[in-house]
Order: C-alpha cells, then structure tokens, then sequence
C-alpha cells in the first residue's frame, strides 16, 4: 500500500513539473558558426532584416507597451581591417560616447571566448533605452551581441536575457573551415 502511494505521489509530481514547464520549453539557434540558447516564450525574427543575424523578442505586456525588449546579433566581417578586440572595444565606446552615456565596460570569458561586456544607456528614436552588449572578435570576425530594453525595464529582463546571453557560443568548426 505504502509502495502504491509513493507511486502515485511520483508520478502526480511528475505531471505537474512537466505541466508547469511546458510552456517554457528551452531552444537553439545553430548556424554561421554560432549557437545560442534561449527560452521558447521569446519570438524569434531571423528575417534578416538591418543585417540582423536574428532577434527574440519578449512580448508586449499590455496595448501601451510600445517598445518590445529584445537581443539581437550581429556578426562584422573584419578581414584585412587589422581590428582585434581592444581596438574594437575603443571603436564602440567612441561610438557610444557620441550619442549616448556608457555604463560599464568591462572584459569577460563567455564560454571560452574573451569577450567585452557594455552597459550604456541613451535616448533613440524618442525611447529612452538601455543596452547591454556582449563584443567578441574571433577569426576575423565581430559578433556584437545586443540586449535592448526601455531603461525602466531593463533590469526586469536583465537576468533572463544575461542568461540567455551567457550561452553564446563560437563553434569551434567555424574557426577550423576559415
């Protein structure tokens, strides 16, 4: 009997975890070299367009939100520039610095690659935004990752994204077939 119940308990357990999880179902974008994980609530734009690798999208959270919080990539061909990381990092923050107000820039390692990590925040096309930006230059190549959110949201997403951010990775066949 007691074996009965704790069968049952188990599998109640069971049901309800794949219940609660279902909806939150993890995927990957693996393509050009890259892969990223994230979590199936965001929508996913790979259209292209801006030159965009792809964009996941959060959704609106009401009919007066009217900026969709997002990570994007983007991937800068950089051969024969002689432009590594540092340089590139200068490159940004110049550009940063002209049209809005830096944050934080400080260097990470992101699953094996040296990355450089920016906060910054500025006013464009009339949002107030803030951004946190992930910049690695590997095999001639700049990949700059993106979070975008209204600066008042971005701290409500921040972790979510940061995460999803974090599981960027440069396959090491990409580096070999170059």
């Amino acid at each position: 009997m007691k074996f009965k119940l704790l069968i049952l308990i188990l599998i109640t357990f069971q049901f309800s975890n794949s219940q609660s999880n279902s909806n939150n179902v993890t995927k990957e974008i693996n393509r050009n070299g890259y892969s990223i994980f994230y979590n199936s609530t965001l929508r996913l734009d790979e259209s292209g367009k801006n030159g965009v690798e792809f964009y996941l999208f959060t959704e609106k959270e009401n009919s007066q939100d009217n900026f969709v919080e997002n990570i994007n990539l983007i991937i800068q061909n950089l051969e024969g520039l002689n432009v590594d990381l540092n340089k590139f990092v200068a490159i940004t923050e110049g550009q940063i610095s002209a049209s809005g107000e830096l944050i934080r820039s400080k260097r990470i390692i992101v699953n094996g690659n040296e990355c450089h990590s920016i906060i910054y925040e500025g006013t464009f096309n009339g949002f107030n935004l803030m951004f946190l930006q992930y910049n690695i230059v590997k095999n001639y190549k700049a990949y700059v990752l993106t979070y975008t959110a209204n600066r008042k949201d971005f701290e409500k997403y921040f972790n979510e994204m940061e995460l999803i951010m974090k599981s960027f990775k440069i396959n090491w066949f990409s580096i070999i077939s170059n």
